[in-house]
């Protein structure tokens, strides 16, 4: 089995992440509203963008119709303006765990918001901890 990284975004940082981190596990990131059945895998990688304190409503609609059994263990991910704490990724997590699935680690990478807030983010440095993050889950 292999890993399967997902992701939700409406502005391409988290695509950005999701494909650094697909690179690593050497995988394809697939964007979650291009995903039609979700594969057994050996660890499932979901991340989204932070919208009001939520993961994207198509991460959201992905994690509530997860079949149990199909993974045993996920990792999430998500980028914000704030970029500091957990915010979605935690009820992302909540998510996979009321499916049964062990949530073993969390990222947040900071990303720009409004086009403005935090202009160049996710920068060279975000996506090296992002890298590092995947090496992790290897």
């Amino acid at each position: 089995m292999k890993p399967f990284v997902v992701y939700s975004t409406k502005t391409g940082n988290t695509k950005k992440v999701a494909d650094v981190i697909a690179e690593v596990l050497g995988v394809e990131a697939k964007n979650v509203n291009d995903v039609k059945t979700i594969p057994e895998c050996s660890i499932l990688v979901a991340g989204s963008g932070v919208y009001s304190s939520k993961p994207g409503k198509g991460m959201t609609s992905f994690l509530e119709n997860i079949p149990k059994g199909k993974c045993k263990k996920a990792a999430v991910f998500e980028t914000s303006g704030d970029g500091k704490k957990v915010v979605a990724g935690e009820q992302m997590a909540w998510w996979l765990e009321k499916k049964g699935v062990k949530v073993t680690d969390k990222f947040v990478c900071p990303g720009k918001t409004f086009y403005v807030v935090q202009r160049g983010r996710p920068s060279a440095e975000d996506l090296s901890n992002a890298r590092k993050f995947a090496e992790g889950l290897k």
